[in-house]
């Protein structure tokens, strides 16, 4: 199993803030990239980044199993005993069929900058598909927190970075 007190949270999380200025539809998906390869670095060898290559799991760990990794803004609400729901996949007119593709999952809250992670079971008691979307969220008693209130290590912006790369490329 994953040891997730060798993962440096405070550079993870500084990946995420970096990225606050990716939140367009253009860039969102470039966003996640970026957060997801943090995650892979900043996780002492732990998990190996897969999201560009396999579909429906981000990562696989040192054990061979299947992640995934879910973020948004307030992903662990206060008040309703559960997280935020979350896509687990969106088939855009295509046939959904929902199918375990991943082990357990990785949730982070990228306003309070928080994680925590559920297993595959967890998730999959309140998958609901409606059309060509597969939503879920996990029950609290289901969660298992790793980190509260990660302070993010300083890093440049990243949606600034990019937009002079651009600039100088065209």
């Amino acid at each position: 199993m994953i040891d997730w007190k060798r993962f440096d949270w405070e550079e993870i999380f500084g990946s995420v803030a970096s990225t606050s200025g990716l939140k367009r539809k253009q860039t969102r998906a470039l966003r996640t990239e970026v957060q997801e390869i943090a995650t892979s670095k900043y996780s002492d060898g732990q998990l190996k980044y897969v999201g560009d290559k396999e579909d429906g799991k981000d990562y696989i760990d040192c054990d061979g199993s299947s992640v995934e990794d879910k973020a948004q803004e307030g992903m662990f609400c206060k008040t309703t005993g559960r997280t935020k729901v979350f896509i687990l996949k969106n088939f855009q007119g295509n046939q959904t069929k929902f199918v375990k593709t991943f082990d357990y999952i990785i949730l982070k809250d990228t306003k309070a900058m928080s994680v925590g992670w559920a297993t595959w079971e967890a998730v999959a008691k309140n998958v609901v598909i409606k059309d060509a979307v597969i939503t879920s969220f996990v029950n609290y008693d289901d969660l298992h927190m790793i980190e509260f209130s990660v302070n993010p290590k300083q890093k440049d912006d990243f949606g600034a970075k990019l937009r002079k790369l651009i600039e100088e490329h065209v």
